[in-house]
């Protein structure tokens, strides 16, 4: 019975096999973790400078109109327009609720647990945590 004689051996050398095999399977995983990780701060950065960006436009639009005077230039006309009838229908509809007599909401400001910015919503709008309670 050769086959027996040699047991020990194969076994230690697979093993051997095993062990390596799952070693660069860990390995593996550990890399694809990381570039996980990494992507998912990438997209946290880029998110966070879409809403810095979206903060400025807005600002720069408030701004804009309510420096207009006059009819607005051809090519944003219709834009100013959808504006000021969205501001219109949204002062009726502040109108209309203060006739019922129910409160406007007052939007309670948090501090991020994490980075400290304020803001009155669910997430922090720089880092994305949950703002709590």
């Amino acid at each position: 019975m050769a086959f027996l004689d040699d047991f020990p051996e194969k076994a230690k050398e697979f093993a051997g096999t095993a062990s390596e095999k799952a070693k660069d399977l860990a390995d593996a995983a550990v890399v694809k973790a990381k570039e996980v990780a990494d992507n998912a701060k990438l997209t946290a950065a880029i998110l966070s400078e879409q809403r810095a960006i979206d903060k400025s436009y807005k600002a720069i639009g408030e701004w804009y109109l309510s420096q207009l005077e006059g009819d607005a230039p051809e090519a944003i006309a219709d834009v100013v327009a959808a504006a000021q009838a969205s501001q219109t229908k949204l002062e009726e509809l502040r109108a209309a609720r203060q006739k019922t007599g129910a409160a406007e909401p007052i939007p309670v400001e948090r501090s991020c647990p994490l980075c400290g910015a304020v803001s009155d919503g669910k997430f922090c709008p720089q880092c994305g945590a949950p703002m709590g309670d």
